[in-house]
């Protein structure tokens, strides 16, 4: 059986699969910890006001870049 991951490593694929819109239950399974935990984790960075498009915001940026 796998040891379960650091609280820190976890919150933070839970920071990211929230800021690129993936589902409790994806986040839940990629940490191994449980649902109500992560759900407890979304309503946090929820409530400090991290967005849930942020991340494909970034991904998606259309702003131009200068090449060369």
């Amino acid at each position: 059986m796998p040891e379960q991951m650091t609280r820190d490593r976890a919150q933070e694929i839970v920071r990211d699969c929230y800021t690129t819109g993936q589902t409790q239950s994806t986040a839940a399974n990629l940490t191994g910890y449980s649902r109500s935990w992560v759900a407890a984790e979304y309503r946090r960075l929820k409530a400090r006001g991290i967005s849930r498009v942020a991340g494909q915001l970034e991904l998606f940026d259309a702003s131009p870049t200068s090449s060369g």
